[in-house]
């Protein structure tokens, strides 16, 4: 059921017709290297090139996406073993030089030309019409999800709908988000009429229609636009095929990865058939010296955020986080002091023979989830309560369907500002550490009033660690490394 393998064999190939596409210009008889003209011929070479948008689509979100949407907000505090870079994203005292701002660049714009390169070359193949209309809306889709990570990190970015073969394809100037955004909404309208609900064998885990319909509605939400997110989210909801699992902790067991009624898009790791890119994010949480493997006890929970948890919220204590002593499913009594507080708990499947006696570095099976149908419910609820249309039942039962499964009581009655307050609150406890937080804070305009509340509380919990400060923005720097090598590339106000 899992597509990992597929992937990682047949990336490999498109991903060498992209390497040749990009450099074929410099040497101009390649004699050790598969030509994208002599690659784009069949069907299964169809397959291959879009296989190899997915593997490239999983280095983005594998390391620095998270530093930037996690660490870089109030939900984590790095720990004291955690590197400078950590330190530095943690108090929010980076700039334009640092790695993960590249990282996510970098990976964004290589996945968006190797989609670049399916849509130019795969409508020649003489093929299958269903199949190749599949896999050109598959394109689509991690082609728009990318743009939409860029444009919400970065705002106006290069816009490029064409497979890059030379130099001078890459000297291109940054285009305005908004215009950015009609790309990124007509590929996931295309995808959402053209892609299946559902797939079968080794192709379960490909983007569906309930994926694209998903991520249109955050691209909507993320502009306010709060008919069509309502309408969007909406349609999902009443299409009766996701479900809330009935035990929250369950959306994070190996064992029903990809195939739960709640996943709706992850990024699939395995840590026996692709260990090249393990999902890190496990070890880096896990509080040190955790019994059965690597654990790094890089980050953990503040106080402000612990708080937040009534005891009945079923993700709070042994959910999101665990404090020492913890008791884990096995009888093993942990306890430890690195980190200085509770631990991540998230993501240790204490049901997974790997997670707790075999975790290694880039060798873990835990998935990345990239969108879930609780973030559908509060995307709906948001929307409605902002404007947008009720076309799925109310506002209230959407906040109330994910508050009850979580084990608190439900709300009623608030006013539009109460029920905005309730509503963010839920989504801070529900999605802590799933790439969710500083888009929220960002796109709610409240990212620096968030950082200056961290760092008045770090001065309590880690004296000298920062200064009390905010953020030059609600955008992230442009990284410097691509200033450097193309110098149309201007800079965002502020860093």
């Amino acid at each position: 059921m899992r597509r990992t393998k597929l992937l990682s064999v047949l990336g490999g190939l498109a991903g060498l017709a992209f390497a040749t596409s990009c450099d074929s210009f410099l040497d101009p008889s390649p004699s050790d290297v598969l030509a994208p003209e002599n690659f784009y011929k069949t069907s299964s070479d169809a397959v291959a090139a879009v296989n190899g948008v997915y593997e490239q689509v999983k280095w983005s979100y594998w390391l620095g996406f998270w530093y930037m949407s996690d660490i870089a907000t109030d939900d984590i505090l790095v720990g004291p073993r955690f590197g400078s870079d950590g330190h530095r994203m943690g108090d929010y005292i980076f700039d334009a030089t640092e790695w993960p701002m590249g990282d996510m660049w970098g990976n964004a714009y290589r996945t968006i030309n190797r989609a670049n390169a399916v849509l130019d070359r795969v409508p020649a193949i003489t093929m299958d019409t269903t199949l190749r209309a599949r896999l050109l809306n598959e394109a689509r889709f991690l082609r728009a999800l990318a743009y939409f990570n860029l444009v919400r990190y970065f705002g106006d970015v290069p816009l490029l709908e064409h497979e890059v073969t030379s130099l001078s394809g890459l000297a291109v100037s940054r285009t305005p988000a908004a215009q950015v955004y009609p790309l990124i909404v007509s590929d996931l309208q295309a995808a959402a009429a053209a892609l299946p609900a559902s797939y079968s064998g080794a192709d379960v885990g490909r983007a569906t229609s309930g994926a694209a319909r998903a991520l249109l509605a955050k691209v909507y939400l993320t502009q306010q636009d709060w008919a069509n997110a309502a309408q969007t989210a909406g349609q999902l909801i009443t299409s009766g095929r996701y479900a809330l699992l009935a035990n929250w902790k369950d959306i994070f067991k190996i064992a029903t990865e990809i195939i739960n009624s709640e996943s709706i898009f992850e990024m699939n790791y395995d840590g026996t058939l692709d260990p090249g890119a393990g999902s890190v994010h496990t070890l880096f949480s896990i509080p040190s010296g955790y019994p059965g493997g690597d654990a790094y006890g890089l980050m953990y929970i503040p106080p402000s955020l612990q708080n937040l948890f009534a005891v009945a919220d079923k993700r709070g204590n042994n959910g999101t986080f665990m404090t020492s002593p913890h008791t884990d499913q096995l009888g093993r009594v942990v306890t430890w002091t690195d980190p200085p507080g509770p631990a991540f708990n998230k993501y240790l499947d204490e049901t997974d023979a790997e997670n707790m006696n075999t975790r290694a570095w880039v060798k873990q099976s835990n998935n990345w989830i990239v969108l879930r149908y609780a973030d559908v419910l509060l995307m709906y609820a948001e929307a409605v309560n902002e404007g947008g249309a009720a076309t799925a039942g109310s506002a209230e039962a959407a906040l109330n369907a994910v508050r009850v499964r979580a084990g608190i009581a439900p709300v009623s009655g608030l006013s539009q500002t109460a029920f905005r307050d309730s509503l963010r609150l839920e989504r801070r406890r529900e999605f802590v550490f799933e790439g969710q937080r500083w888009f929220d804070l960002s796109r709610w305009g409240v990212l620096d009033a968030a950082i200056r509340a961290k760092t008045i509380e770090l001065q309590t919990i880690a004296p000298g660690e920062t200064t009390v400060h905010g953020v030059p923005s609600n955008l992230l720097p442009v990284p410097q490394s691509e200033r450097d090598i193309n110098p149309n590339l201007t800079q965002n106000p502020g860093w």
